[in-house]
């Protein structure tokens, strides 16, 4: 499997492939490169993505991703859901305030499914990650927001 852009990522590089590393080398077109991560030693102070699955509390079942970090604040870990339509939904917005018009109806379907809770997979050593979303979140002043 080949470099991707991050936001290309599907439920079938997920499937494929666990965890995706950002090399920052000459050997990529940019910062939102990434590649499948086969094992750790080869990704010294890399960014990782790690395969992370998501569950409503309406009981839907959702795959995604986040970037890892030990910390596991919503605002390091980017948490993003892959829908089967080809679309995705990130719930880290950063400083800007998100809206959920901004995305496809079935992506606006995931409002019907909150609080969701997600899981990372412990893979290659990572430990897993969990917690809950309650929204799309952004940093409104110092503290985290949700809408």
């Amino acid at each position: 499997m080949s470099d991707k852009q991050v936001y290309e990522l599907t439920i079938d590089d997920l499937a494929h492939s666990g965890v995706w590393f950002s090399p920052m080398d000459d050997s990529v077109e940019d910062e939102l490169t990434v590649r499948p991560l086969q094992e750790m030693e080869s990704c010294a102070d890399a960014q990782l993505i790690v395969r992370a699955h998501f569950e409503g509390r309406n009981g839907a079942r959702y795959l995604g991703y986040l970037y890892w970090d030990g910390d596991g604040g919503v605002e390091y870990l980017k948490p993003v859901v892959l829908l089967d339509d080809g679309s995705a939904v990130s719930f880290w917005s950063g400083i800007a305030k998100p809206s959920w018009e901004d995305y496809s109806e079935k992506a606006q379907a995931l409002r019907k499914a909150l609080p969701i809770t997600y899981t990372s997979e412990p893979l290659l050593g990572l430990p897993e990650l969990s917690g809950v979303l309650e929204g799309l979140g952004y940093l409104d002043g110092d503290a985290v927001s949700w809408v």
